[in-house]
């Protein structure tokens, strides 16, 4: 996400996971929720077993969960800043009733303490299944969280029960690396791993797919039937994943929820920057020197390694995401699926109406700042460079109430909106089918923080809890939300996601499905509402 400037002060440009929004909400909307019920327990518990030993899970809101399972080793000491290794075996049966650690974060916000522990031993996947799955042949849903690059966990997002259960899909959620230990980029460390850097949290994701892949039928999934899927920074992620050269064949179809993978400030920097402002945060913890760094590196505690201005959300740029480094990720999504990275995967790609309303909320209201009219043009030339001129011509603050309103459209539009339709066009023209969606659904009506679908919006619409809390949606959200589960499951088992609810839904034409709980409408003037005339000339957006 990208602040909102006022009075001349720039701050960060950071993208929140769902839990950081839903913190913001609990604050600043005061939005209740309940704890997720759980199912009777006259049932044994469940028992599976992978490749590495016996699991024993639980069972909770009609469906199996396997939580904290190990897809990979401890990330401490030598494992630091490098590719993941497999994980060890055990003996007996493990329990899986549990999360395992997030991976080391700072806090989302500075008021706001950490959502759960942290470990470097913190590579595991939660697996959620239906009931009596065992033996089945299922498609396997994977969920990359969001959050910057920065922050979140597999965690947050328990639970997709309802996804699952009346789905019939395995739904499977990783955590792996961020900030510095996922996305750290020097020149040792890619003479260490064969020109990889930069790239670990990726690594850690691709990890993941293969363990899902030797492990699928454990849970009644099909490994030769995976789908991505993930929102923000996850988004992101899927859309790194489809450009990975290493991850072929680990997935057949994907859906990108508000990933802006076009021009985007998260998009892959080249090894050269990434090296510039990796060697910058060594020197500001005292490892400079090039020939010690590494080693100084990976001695620091973790909590040494966590106190820099870049590893927190409040007030950075984007320093951490995928690397260009030649190996892992060897071009930006945009150019890769117009060449065909993504040839014959089916895709759906979407954006939220009003996804500008979070970065205001929560980099601005969130700290007693209302922007005004002189804080709007110096936003806009501080973020937009030489298009500054083009961006306010575009969006004059005359043509709007305050503000605000321009600088949650110019957020929506050229962050979101447009990149979706640019990442869309791009997959077309590399052999892909697309199915783009806008999702316009207020699941805070009339909450003047957070107005109409912000960014982040439709996650609970896609999940039945977050966090271990049942998310109240009113009755005709929840309709919409059993729709679009209902499309996504379909998605999964046939790569078509069209249902009766969701049709005509045509993956070859410049139209937009429109997903809001009072209509269901297919429209084809999404380019112009969102004036991606005026940002396809841009090249780099933010």
């Amino acid at each position: 996400m990208w602040s909102v400037l006022a009075r001349g002060r720039r701050r960060s440009m950071v993208w929140p996971c769902w839990p950081a929004i839903l913190t913001g909400l609990v604050v600043l909307a005061a939005t209740a929720f309940a704890p997720a019920s759980a199912a009777p327990g006259d049932l044994a518990d469940p028992i599976a077993t992978v490749a590495t030993g016996s699991l024993r899970g639980l069972r909770a809101d009609g469906i199996e969960k396997y939580l904290g399972v190990p897809f990979a080793a401890s990330t401490a000491g030598d494992g630091r800043f490098a590719p993941p290794r497999p994980a060890s075996s055990w003996d007996g049966v493990r329990p899986a009733t549990a999360h395992g650690p997030q991976c080391p974060q700072s806090p989302p916000l500075p008021s706001v303490p950490a959502l759960q522990p942290s470990s470097e031993d913190c590579l595991t996947i939660d697996m959620y299944v239906p009931e009596h799955a065992a033996g089945a042949t299922l498609p396997v849903m994977v969920w990359l969280f969001g959050g910057a690059f920065l922050l979140g966990s597999n965690a947050q997002y328990d639970s997709p029960a309802r996804l699952v259960r009346e789905g019939q899909v395995v739904v499977a959620i990783p955590n792996y690396r961020v900030g510095p230990f996922g996305f750290l980029a020097l020149p040792e460390l890619a003479g260490e791993d064969g020109g990889a850097t930069g790239t670990y949290g990726t690594l850690d994701q691709q990890a993941a797919l293969r363990w899902i892949r030797d492990n699928a039928a454990a849970f009644g999934g099909d490994p030769d039937n995976v789908t991505l899927f993930g929102e923000s920074a996850g988004g992101m992620s899927v859309c790194t994943q489809l450009a990975s050269p290493t991850a072929r064949g680990l997935y057949s179809k994907a859906i990108i929820e508000s990933g802006s993978c076009a021009r985007s400030p998260l998009a892959p920097p080249t090894e050269d920057a990434a090296y510039r402002t990796s060697a910058d945060y060594a020197a500001g913890l005292g490892c400079g020197d090039p020939d010690t760094r590494l080693r100084c590196l990976r001695a620091l505690p973790v909590d040494r390694l966590l106190d820099s201005p870049t590893t927190m959300l409040n007030t950075m740029d984007v320093s951490w995401r995928p690397v260009s480094d030649g190996v892992v990720v060897t071009s930006g999504p945009e150019a890769a699926l117009a060449d065909g990275a993504a040839r014959g995967i089916p895709l759906i790609v979407g954006s939220n109406a009003g996804e500008g309303a979070t970065f205001v909320a929560l980099l601005d209201y969130a700290h007693g700042i209302v922007p005004d009219a002189t804080g709007y043009e110096l936003w806009v030339h501080d973020l937009f460079h030489d298009d500054s001129a083009r961006v306010l011509a575009g969006y004059p603050l005359s043509g709007f109430p305050s503000a605000v309103a321009a600088i949650t459209q110019v957020i929506t539009d050229g962050f979101f909106a447009c990149p979706a339709s640019f990442i869309t066009q791009a997959a077309r023209r590399g052999g892909s089918r697309v199915w783009q969606y806008q999702f316009d659904d207020a699941p805070l009506s009339g909450n003047p923080l957070l107005p109409g679908a912000f960014h982040g919006a439709e996650v609970p619409y896609v999940f039945s809890g977050l966090m271990g809390l049942a998310i109240p949606l009113p009755p005709s959200g929840d309709q919409l939300s059993q729709r679009i589960q209902q499309s996504w499951a379909r998605f999964a088992h046939t790569g078509d996601p069209e249902t009766p609810a969701l049709a005509p839904w045509p993956s070859t034409s410049d139209t937009t499905l429109e997903l809001a709980n009072d209509r269901t409408v297919l429209g084809d003037s999404f380019l112009a509402q969102h004036r991606c005339d005026l940002w396809s000339d841009i090249a780099h957006i933010g």
